[in-house]
């Protein structure tokens, strides 16, 4: 399987791209941290990124998506950043990688 990552700044377009490649019918790994801030969020929880649980979060809804992904027959699949932008985003918000990145 080849796989592709998307990678850039926030509001690149990155998002936007996967969506459109998903409607195109390639497989995609969305990325964690878009979802896991839009639901905690929704559970009143203005900020999520201030909680050290949230890198948890993040990492653990990341890493079950490449899991869940990586039994998909498919012979290209595009993927919403990588754990390599998953491990830089601990060391911005000023919290120790987790052990399973």
């Amino acid at each position: 399987m080849k796989r592709f990552v998307l990678t850039g700044a926030p509001g690149s377009g990155k998002t936007a791209i996967i969506c459109q490649l998903e409607l195109d019918g390639f497989s995609v790994v969305e990325e964690a941290a878009t979802d896991i801030i839009a639901l905690q969020q929704a559970r009143s929880i203005a900020e999520p990124w201030t909680h050290p649980s949230f890198i948890d979060s993040v990492t653990d809804l990341q890493r079950r998506r490449q899991i869940r992904s990586s039994c998909q027959p498919d012979d290209i699949q595009f993927h919403d950043r990588s754990a390599i932008c998953t491990a830089a985003l601990p060391d911005y918000l000023g919290y120790p990688v987790p052990g399973t990145l």
